[in-house]
């Protein structure tokens, strides 16, 4: 008969990272396949070691069953120390299984008081995204544990995943894993002035038409020390720029350009901001200028879309 499908050594990676759940173990060995068969009747399914091996002392097992869509969640890094009342950058992972393609809602499960989790949707057809986590202005002294949890829905139900921590590991130079933690922490530290808190005017996602502009306005009160504050986009997907910044009456509005050939995706865009100043020598002679990160403004959902 005519073979359906064939898999040998079945991995997973996003350039040099390893997205699956073997954490540690770097061999990856097993086979997985998913297809679906073109009529009804009798099909085979061969199992082989490609090493000829066999025996008693060799155990094999074979799941046959049907893809229902499934996924796990993975949460990096494993430990973040922010400031209080500040944000910090972390990744989420989408470890997908059985076909499962769609939308990923990820939220914080039963957090301490005052923690926030923005950005918090894994598109579908993605399988990583930054978010933010921004913490309260007064929090509990030491490291904080945390939970995240992925939320889908499948058949008309809800199915929920507690998300694992891990860390972005690298093995021998150049590939890297994300290695499973025991927990997810969080240290706040003692509050310096940082970003001002913003919010997002308009709704979102924002969409952006490729090859062209959308206007973003991030509301916020500070408007005394919005004159000193420069933006720029923190790892921005390729293709995408921040342009135009400039105080309004409620807050700072900013272009997001999209180029041409950029189109057909959704990510969050992490915006960064900057104070710039011009620093004196002992003598009063200006000195050149210097620019230093007042830390992470917000998270913003976008979707670039075909004209």
């Amino acid at each position: 008969g005519n073979v359906l499908e064939l898999n040998d050594d079945y991995m997973l990676k996003e350039e040099h990272l390893h997205t699956n759940m073997m954490g540690l173990t770097t061999h990856h060995a097993d086979s997985y396949l998913m297809t679906e068969v073109p009529n009804a009747g009798i099909y085979c399914v061969h199992l082989a070691d490609s090493q000829n091996h066999g025996g008693d002392a060799f155990g094999y097992r074979l799941r046959v069953a049907v893809a229902e869509g499934d996924f796990a969640l993975r949460v990096a890094p494993s430990s973040v120390s922010v400031s209080a009342g500040g944000i910090a950058a972390i990744s989420v992972y989408a470890l997908r299984k059985d076909g499962y393609d769609g939308q990923i809602e990820v939220v914080l499960k039963d957090p301490p008081a005052g923690f926030k989790l923005e950005g918090g949707l894994i598109p579908a057809g993605r399988d990583s995204v930054r978010m933010i986590l921004r913490a309260p202005a007064k929090a509990a002294a030491g490291p904080i544990p945390m939970q995240f949890e992925g939320r889908i829905r499948v058949g008309g139900e809800v199915l929920s995943r507690t998300a694992v921590a891990a860390d972005d590991v690298m093995q021998a130079f150049l590939y890297r894993h994300l290695v499973p933690a025991e927990e997810f922490l969080v240290l706040v530290q003692k509050g310096r002035w940082g970003a001002p808190p913003v919010t997002l005017m308009g709704g979102s996602p924002v969409r952006i038409p490729a090859g062209g502009s959308r206007r973003v306005t991030l509301k916020t009160s500070r408007s005394q020390a919005l004159r000193q504050i420069k933006l720029a986009l923190n790892k921005p997907p390729e293709g995408l720029t921040l342009n135009g910044v400039e105080v309004v009456p409620r807050g700072l509005a900013f272009e997001l350009k999209a180029n041409e050939d950029t189109g057909g995706f959704a990510d969050n865009l992490l915006i960064e901001a900057f104070r710039e100043y011009i620093p004196k020598d002992k003598q009063g002679k200006p000195l050149p200028k210097r620019r230093n990160s007042i830390g992470l403004l917000a998270a913003i959902p976008i979707e670039v879309v075909t004209q």
